[in-house]
């Protein structure tokens, strides 16, 4: 039996009996919501998360029971429908550094040290399974470009025995589900097919670097809190309340650090300062926040643990950023995982490691499935995102267009003609099209197949460059199209050979040769400028504006 009708098979029959809960979680003394806050099904090892809307919806078998718990607020149980739909959370009262009476000092050094000291204790030291539900999007100037959604699992070999360097070292990670929209970033082409272990390795417990830093860097994605201790400023902050147990909250600032350049001037590092909420009496890690800055760029990093069967787990992990492109408009990203469910048992090891975008690819999208799983609730922005992905489309339609689209951009070396007549047809009201028609003897014209690519990356989103290759020799094709990068920033390359009745059509009769289509699909200059002639940006620029009338 295929392996994904088997997994299919067990996913219908898991979702029988089960039911929706659906809620929002509000602090009873402002009713502003309540972001993060954990919700689990008491008796069992499954739960979520409420999103920055303090939303939250869970799949579960009736009867049931939902703990809900959140720094900083008294739990509390619901066990109905009812109960849940709206959930009004005691806040407790932080108890400041300077209100706080003991017998001595609060050291916040040795607090972390004995944290630290305190993992193999807090956390399991046996092999376990964890499910994550996995959410991707980004941003550029404020329009969203990108969406991924998937189930993930992760197979932590060494439970927390050893702190590890990176993600993927001793875990096992397989994406079971999966649902993307087309990439439409200006970072598309650098973008990681999916950013599993960037986010993964949010969970400082399990995640520290190894060995000193000669400095702080940006991207580094995980901690050094342990490593470059005495390059850290540490103040004690007073004491909240998680799942009504005292918790020190410690604030921590990374020293200034620099570098003399020949120039003469200083180069700064990056800074970082958060804070770490360390329960009182087994020194464990309930929450911990990380911000770094350099420049005008920002990573702001978040993990929230919660207690199952004596142990505490991750159950949301956030890492989030905005970095500067050129022309002074910001990219945004923002990655989160949720904890849905942990097993325990041999019987739940895989050996599988990070999928690359081709295995990303062979999982097939099933609709049924979203709509029986435990989700992190969506928001209001989730129109906002279906506006700027597919122009008010539905997320599941975008999803199943991005399976047609990659299987007909990612092999064109292959029933070239026929993929590149469903791209044109799928670009109609939306795109333009730049069609350069090159062949195997290219050489004279090589500068005009570079400009495109830069010309591609200038009016990225707005016009799609297409290199339609005569040649009839597919393997020398692929050889070209790899040695000279052809397939670089997003440009899309069909090889539809010397018989092509696209060429007959569109009367090509040598190459190079240029057509430029209007976003209705007609032609409208049969025999466009090269890329090479200044002047074909007024013929861009002309259509765009048209476009947009």
């Amino acid at each position: 039996m295929n392996r994904w009708v088997f997994f299919f098979l067990l996913v219908s029959y898991a979702a029988v009996g089960q039911t929706v809960v659906e809620g929002v979680i509000l602090d009873k003394d402002t009713g502003k919501p309540v972001p993060f806050a954990s919700i689990g099904i008491e008796g069992t090892a499954q739960g979520t998360s409420s999103n920055m809307e303090g939303q939250f919806s869970i799949m579960v078998h009736e009867p049931f029971s939902l703990k809900i718990t959140c720094l900083g607020y008294s739990s509390t149980i619901v066990k109905s429908k009812q109960e849940a739909a709206t959930i009004q959370l005691i806040p407790t009262v932080m108890q400041l550094n300077t209100l706080v009476v003991t017998d001595k000092e609060v050291n916040p050094k040795t607090i972390l040290r004995k944290a630290l000291a305190a993992i193999p204790a807090n956390y399991s030291k046996h092999s376990f399974k964890q499910q994550f539900f996995y959410r991707h999007y980004c941003k550029d100037g404020g329009v969203y470009g990108r969406l991924i959604e998937a189930y993930v699992d992760v197979w932590k070999n060494a439970g927390y025995r050893t702190l590890q360097p990176r993600a993927g070292i001793q875990d096992a990670i397989e994406v079971t589900q999966l649902r993307r929209s087309i990439d439409k970033t200006t970072a598309a082409q650098g973008h990681e097919p999916i950013a599993i272990t960037n986010v993964l390795q949010a969970d400082i417990v399990g995640y520290q670097m190894p060995v000193k830093s000669d400095h702080l860097s940006l991207y580094t994605e995980v901690s050094n809190l342990k490593a470059d201790f005495d390059k850290y400023s540490f103040s004690y902050k007073g004491m909240t309340y998680y799942d009504d147990q005292q918790v020190y909250e410690i604030d921590y600032t990374s020293k200034k650090d620099s570098a003399l350049t020949t120039s003469g001037k200083y180069v700064h590092y990056a800074r970082a300062s958060g804070s770490l909420f360390i329960t009182t009496d087994t020194y464990a890690f309930v929450k911990a926040e990380d911000t770094k800055t350099e420049g005008g760029n920002t990573i702001k990093t978040s993990v929230y643990y919660r207690k199952q069967n004596g142990f505490y787990y991750p159950y949301h992990l956030v890492r989030e950023g905005e970095n500067l492109a050129g022309g002074g408009n910001a990219h945004v990203f923002h990655i989160e995982m949720v904890s849905v469910e942990i097993k325990d048992g041999e019987q739940n090891k895989f050996i599988t490691h990070l999928p690359n975008k081709k295995d990303l690819f062979s999982i097939p999208y099933d609709s049924a499935f979203w709509s029986s799983h435990t989700l992190l609730k969506t928001t209001p922005l989730e129109n906002t995102i279906i506006s700027d992905l597919g122009g008010g489309a539905s997320l599941n339609k975008q999803f199943e267009r991005y399976r047609q689209y990659e299987l007909n951009v990612r092999d064109g070396g292959d029933e070239g003609e026929k993929k590149f007549t469903w791209l044109k047809e799928d670009s109609k009201g939306q795109r333009i099209l730049y069609l350069l028609f090159w062949s195997g003897d290219f050489q004279p014209y090589l500068k005009e197949l570079e400009l495109a690519k830069r010309l591609q990356h200038q009016y990225r989103n707005k016009i799609t460059f297409i290199l339609l290759s005569l040649d009839d020799n597919a393997e020398q094709w692929q050889s070209n199209v790899q040695k000279y990068s052809l397939f670089a920033d997003g440009i899309i390359n069909y090889r539809i050979g010397s018989q092509s009745a696209l060429a007959r059509s569109m009367k090509i009769k040598e190459a190079p040769s240029f057509v430029l289509l209007s976003r209705d699909g007609s032609v409208y200059q049969q025999k466009a400028k090269a890329p090479s002639d200044s002047l074909l940006i007024n013929d861009f620029n002309y259509l765009m504006a048209q476009s947009t009338n």
